[in-house]
């Protein structure tokens, strides 16, 4: 494969994704509520607890029904100790629930990116170009897929460096420690959504050269969404909780299903067909 060719059609399609507004500001947002200003906000309003009174006594009882069947032992007696609902609440969502809201930003954002690869070339009547010129369909694939993959690792890791500094800032004085600094975070943060985030590309992108327009690619990517949905109803019931180790098959399932996809790509994807994709 060739280097060169491989990157110029990255940083072309990356030009073209932070060119068109309604690309690049979707990106920007969703990681903005969901991972930054969401936690920052809960974190501070269960941390001060006066401003929601004694209200909050009626969840007490289901929250220390979680806590009490808690499957880690360690951070079941954790949570245990911490004085008021408010702490157990704070401590609790930020080690669990907020795990999700990372997957399903780093999802949509990826759903973004990848479904305007060769569905944004379609119409912008560009992508004949790309298939006269002398490269090679893995080339095509595997430029399109970094393309996507860098502007939605960056924005994910941005928004998990902000989230952490703001946070912190937060809660040190109550937990004394750096809530994101565990396995738990790490393993998700730097194994398990870069993987994810390849998967769903790798789907998309071969969405992509199949349909006629960005809409119709992100229709697809939306049922990506739904399985994360699923792991925030798990985790608020008590039903499944990402433990380290689940985290690392996880994402070891996920790097041996994108090989097995990158080798399928130019098996199912020939220059005909993507022209004829074009044309039709």
């Amino acid at each position: 494969m060739n280097k060169y060719i491989i990157t110029a059609i990255a940083a072309k399609d990356m030009k073209a994704t932070f060119s068109s507004k309604k690309i690049w500001v979707p990106m920007m947002i969703l990681p903005l509520i969901l991972c930054i200003i969401l936690p920052a906000v809960f974190a501070y309003i269960g941390i001060n607890t006066e401003l929601i009174g004694e209200s909050s006594k009626d969840l007490e009882k289901p929250i220390n029904a979680v806590i009490q069947n808690f499957p880690n032992e360690e951070m079941r007696n954790t949570l245990a100790a911490l004085p008021t609902l408010g702490f157990k609440s704070v401590y609790f969502f930020l080690n669990f629930m907020l795990i999700p809201f990372f997957l399903m930003a780093a999802i949509i954002n990826s759903m973004v990116t990848s479904s305007n690869s060769f569905a944004g070339e379609k119409e912008r009547n560009t992508l004949e170009t790309l298939l006269f010129a002398p490269i090679s369909i893995s080339e095509l694939f595997l430029g399109k897929v970094i393309a996507s993959f860098v502007p939605t690792i960056l924005i994910t890791y941005m928004a998990f460096l902000l989230n952490g500094l703001i946070v912190t800032l937060i809660t040190y004085r109550v937990f004394n420690e750096i809530i994101f600094l565990n396995s738990t975070w790490l393993l998700l943060m730097f194994w398990v959504i870069p993987a994810l985030v390849i998967f769903n590309i790798v789907l998309n992108v071969l969405v992509s050269a199949r349909v006629k327009s960005f809409q119709e690619a992100q229709q697809f990517g939306g049922i990506m969404v739904l399985p994360v949905v699923g792991l925030i109803i798990s985790q608020v019931s008590g039903l499944f909780f990402l433990s380290p180790l689940t985290l690392f098959l996880i994402g070891a399932g996920l790097l041996i299903a994108n090989g097995f996809l990158l080798k399928l790509i130019t098996k199912f994807n020939q220059r005909n067909t993507l022209f004829e994709s074009q044309i039709h």
